[in-house]
């Protein structure tokens, strides 16, 4: 039975830290001290049973197994150092001049090691000028799941999502636009959020849709014309309700947060969902019938 347990407990104490860490009840440094616990545990084992063969192999075994996974989980010591992520203000702007489709974008800051949101936001906004309007803390989850996909990109390129986009809009745009063509090779943007944005305004453009409202537009889309979900939808909302924008376009999976927000905030702008760039274009066109 003392035979099982040890070689049972190592892992007992790796799941369990694991879990403990997920759901922010341990911080990533006690995680990797359990992990090297269990370390400890294998090698006492190993000694302690040095001279019963499969035992000794069974516990050179484990030790290996912890060992590797030591080393995949210690990346997770530099993410502690993030304790939020605030978002602020961003100008929208028309990629099409006179389109009336207007790109929500946001900055986005990663706070190290502050942990006094009020200091953080006053930082940000007397540094930059634009006023903080979302502040995100980054969970135990948020965390493991950045550090995989580090981990990951060392094994095949991480997907550029800007460059994914610029693909997805290019195969849809119904003829070349250098107004399009110009915003795709800009290098100070990055996400896919303004996908929507700029296939309507390639639309508007070409004179296939005809638009004379002004609309602030966020979603990103894929290779088949449907609209995605994007993050930072609390800040888009109130920067299209603080630029004076009656409507947003926005998917159909943010609508009901966006809804929220509008309750929560007190907003006035009217939260318009698509599905996808068809839906878009009717919607579009019932605005401008209205």
């Amino acid at each position: 039975m003392k035979r099982i347990s040890l070689i049972v407990l190592p892992f007992v104490l790796y799941i369990s830290g694991l879990l403990a860490y997920y759901f922010d009840k341990i911080n990533g440094y006690l995680f990797i001290i359990l992990i090297i616990v269990g370390l400890g545990i294998s090698i006492s084992g190993f000694f302690l049973y040095r001279n019963e063969k499969k035992l000794k192999a069974a516990f050179l075994g484990i030790f290996y197994i912890l060992s590797l996974l030591t080393i995949f989980e210690s990346r997770l010591i530099d993410y502690e150092k993030y304790t939020y992520f605030l978002v602020s203000y961003n100008e929208p702007f028309e990629i099409v001049e006179d389109s009336g489709v207007n790109v929500l974008a946001v900055d986005v800051f990663e706070a190290p090691y502050i942990t006094d949101l009020g200091y953080l936001i006053h930082t940000i906004e007397s540094s930059t000028n634009k006023k903080v309007l979302d502040a995100e803390v980054v969970t135990n989850e948020i965390r493991y799941r950045s550090k995989n996909v580090e981990l990951l990109s060392y094994v095949r390129p991480a997907e550029k999502h800007f460059e994914t986009m610029k693909e997805n809009v290019i195969a849809y745009l119904p003829e070349n636009s250098s107004a399009i063509n110009q915003f795709l090779e800009r290098e100070d943007i990055e996400g896919d959020s303004a996908g929507l944005a700029a296939v309507l305004s390639a639309l508007i453009e070409n004179g296939d849709v005809n638009n004379n409202v002004p609309i602030a537009v966020t979603g990103a889309i894929d290779s088949k014309g449907n609209v995605k979900e994007i993050g930072s939808i609390k800040a888009k909302t109130l920067i299209a309700e603080q630029s004076g924008f009656s409507h947003i376009l926005l998917p159909v999976e943010n609508a009901e947060e966006a809804k929220k927000v509008k309750k929560d905030e007190q907003l006035n702008i009217n939260i318009i969902a698509v599905a996808s760039i068809d839906n878009a274009v009717m919607e579009i066109m019932r605005l401008n019938n209205e």
